[in-house]
């Protein structure tokens, strides 16, 4: 008598269908990792290039803001009944005002100084903005891990401030940290989506540009080679402008905020390691203590 073979039982579309979400979310997380580090060794670029942070804002707002301008037309009415304060700090806080500044810090230190310190004090500033002006208490265990990138970033600065400019560009780090950080809080109080906020900071970047270079032509930027223009233009126009973004948002979604911001921790150590080979920048050993106390607390705060 012939006797039947088992049939393994079939795994249910939906979890078929979440387990795909999953691995996009992933591959999206690390797109957006990689062009996050990327931002960050654009900067230094330019600045190694001599070209002024106003002509690598024009290579960073200009297209995104013309791909992101249908958008906000789209959506204006949305975006208008939005408080005043809340647009005026998204766009100061992700927009040009904080590309100048992070742009100019990037002339006084090093890349594994900017890629640890703007995204990894973040999380003390958001909660001190949430405190200060909202209100809000720190969820449980988030105490410690604040004190340790309180720790780190302070490490930096002790051990760090006497080599040469490094002192100014750690300040700017902070106040850039401080801008972004109020941006993360309004566009959170604001309740518009990441892609509504990006076409605002984009298309309001790049006209406050646009003003300001009919007085001030962009330094630098015609002396730039293929090369250098392309790898910067890549990063900071498409890379960062637009796919970040997109790729972020997704990430969020399909795999939550606390594994996709704790992720950004790893921003810091490729943007580190890739500045080896490129501009031969050696993190020293106080750099390297900090960061890695500062990317311990980024880790823990995500997850608290």
């Amino acid at each position: 008598m012939a006797t039947s073979l088992p049939v393994a039982p079939s795994t249910p579309s939906s979890v078929v269908t979440k387990r795909l979400g999953t691995s996009f979310g992933f591959a999206a997380l690390a797109v957006t990792v990689l062009i996050w580090a990327g931002f960050f060794l654009s900067l230094r670029a330019g600045a190694k290039a001599n070209l002024s942070p106003d002509a690598l804002a024009l290579l960073r707002f200009g297209p995104a803001g013309f791909v992101f301008l249908p958008i906000l037309v789209q959506r204006w009415e949305r975006i208008a009944a939005v408080p005043l304060r809340h647009l005026i700090s998204m766009v100061v806080g992700c927009g040009l005002p904080y590309f100048l500044i992070a742009g100019m810090a990037m002339r006084h230190a090093p890349v594994s100084d900017c890629s640890t310190l703007i995204p990894g004090t973040l999380p003390l500033f958001v909660a001190g903005i949430s405190a200060l002006f909202y209100g809000q208490k720190l969820a449980a265990g988030r105490g410690k891990a604040l004190l340790l990138i309180g720790i780190g970033a302070g490490l930096m600065l002790v051990f760090n401030h006497g080599d040469g400019e490094v002192w100014q560009g750690y300040v700017l780090f902070l106040v850039g940290s401080l801008l972004w950080a109020n941006f993360t809080v309004s566009l959170r109080q604001s309740g518009l989506t990441p892609l509504e906020g990006a076409a605002l900071i984009s298309t309001a970047s790049l006209g406050m540009l646009l003003l300001w270079l009919l007085e001030y032509p962009p330094i630098g930027l015609l002396a730039l080679s293929w090369h250098e223009m392309c790898f910067i233009g890549l990063v900071q126009g498409i890379g960062v402008g637009i796919l970040s973004t997109l790729c972020y948002a997704f990430a969020v979604t399909k795999l939550g905020a606390s594994q996709a911001t704790a992720a950004g921790a790893l921003t810091p150590v490729l943007a580190s390691l890739l500045a080896v080979p490129l501009f031969g920048e050696v993190p020293g050993l106080s750099s390297m203590a900090g960061m890695a106390l500062i990317i311990v607390g980024v880790v823990l705060a995500s997850r608290s």
